[in-house]
């Protein structure tokens, strides 16, 4: 899987489509944490679920990172350490949540491949950002209610995500704007 980070010499245009190219965009903090520079890019993500952001959380005594698809709001929670191996481990992570949600094989394969390549940069959607920061403050108060231990598997977190209601959507959930992205 290739890893990269940094801009093209020449911007390409905000409708662009690079085959095999994920665009993962960490916040700050996270982008310390990975030991990364971020720069703006106007690169997009050749899947079909648009770029990826990311942000690390802290539920108890578990380091967390929660990533967002741009397109679908759906939420992939992965344990933070190693942080180093977060990009490589992202496609697996939302290969096995797109099938535990009913998407097609045949289609979860092809937005796995499509996310071979990933280049990192700087956030740009305060949109998503908001959504981010509302998925946290939920998994939080859930944390609260019935605290998370290290043995909880994280994806169990992003399930739960995926069938919470997201203004920003048509689709109301995540989930059902994912499966209809997949499908389309």
């Amino acid at each position: 899987m290739g890893y990269s980070q940094g801009t093209p010499s020449k911007p390409l245009p905000s409708s662009c489509n690079l085959e095999g190219m994920l665009i993962l965009r960490p916040t700050a903090r996270l982008a310390a944490k990975l030991r990364l520079r971020l720069a703006e890019t106007a690169l997009c993500s050749d899947t079909r679920l648009g770029d990826w952001y990311a942000a690390d959380l802290t539920l108890g005594r578990c380091r967390l990172v929660l990533c967002v698809s741009a397109l679908a709001r759906l939420a992939v929670v992965l344990p933070a350490a190693p942080y180093a191996t977060l990009p490589e481990r992202l496609g697996p992570a939302v290969g096995r949540l797109l099938l535990h949600l009913g998407a097609d094989a045949r289609a979860v394969e092809r937005e796995v491949g499509a996310m071979g390549t990933i280049a990192v940069a700087k956030t740009c959607s305060r949109s998503v950002l908001g959504t981010i920061k509302e998925f946290s403050w939920m998994l939080q108060l859930r944390h609260e209610a019935e605290p998370v231990t290290p043995e909880l598997d994280p994806f169990l977190l992003g399930v739960a995500l995926s069938g919470t209601v997201c203004m920003p959507l048509e689709d109301t959930f995540p989930r059902d704007a994912a499966l209809r992205l997949l499908s389309a």
